[in-house]
């Protein structure tokens, strides 16, 4: 997985449950929008989790080809691409992945706070307005304590603060089981071949022909 995909990933998913949620918000419906709302976030997370998983799973198989490069006895010795190295599972990959994707949205946000406690009129309004977009899917959980957004209060500062992170951390989590998933996926490779093996035995002992007995 590269910081690319998986940013492009996120991008995709978190541009969908945008789009979602202003056309629940457009209804002027709180109950619909809480509810709905609610169950967009959590199948966009699931999504990523399960993307995440599918990006480490890749990962994991690429790692395994690095390893066998780094073998001096090895044919494959010394012959990948640097970019095929980058994009190998390890634990620091999936960070700057994630981070990646969340710092903007959260220096906005803290652009706006700042810019609202100061009073920078000037600011306030377009990043209100940006960091309330970027923020949507997340709206609903707070909307059993309020309802509007056009002031800075502490839910809403926690949404800004927080929410950035929460889609790329479910990536995450997905990618940091691909080890496993690798795991699991191989030992199924080699009971199977284990049993394709056993059953051409099988097959191999039901057609030695028998020995024809001599005629009296």
């Amino acid at each position: 997985m590269s910081t690319s995909e998986m940013w492009r990933t996120n991008a995709i998913t978190l541009f969908l449950m945008i789009c979602l949620n202003l056309g629940l918000f457009s209804l002027e419906n709180r109950v619909a929008w809480l509810v709905l709302g609610l169950l967009i976030l959590a199948g966009g997370l699931y999504l990523s989790f399960r993307q995440g998983m599918a990006y480490g799973h890749e990962a994991c198989g690429l790692l395994e080809s690095v390893k066998r490069a780094e073998d001096p006895e090895s044919p494959a010795h010394g012959q990948l691409d640097e970019k095929v190295i980058r994009r190998a599972w390890s634990v620091r990959t999936g960070v700057r992945a994630a981070l990646v994707f969340a710092l903007p949205a959260y220096l906005i946000g803290c652009a706006y706070i700042v810019c609202s406690l100061l009073n920078v009129e000037a600011l306030v309004m377009p990043l209100r307005l940006i960091s309330w977009i970027l923020a949507a899917p997340y709206w609903p959980c707070v909307l059993a304590w309020t309802y509007t957004f056009d002031r800075l209060t502490g839910s809403v500062a926690a949404v800004l603060m927080i929410s950035p992170f929460i889609l790329p951390a479910a990536t995450f989590a997905g990618y940091m089981q691909g080890p496993k998933l690798w795991a699991k996926s191989e030992k199924a490779m080699a009971e199977g071949k284990r049993r394709a093996k056993a059953k051409s035995r099988v097959v191999r002992k039901k057609r030695v022909p028998r020995a024809q007995k001599p005629e009296i």
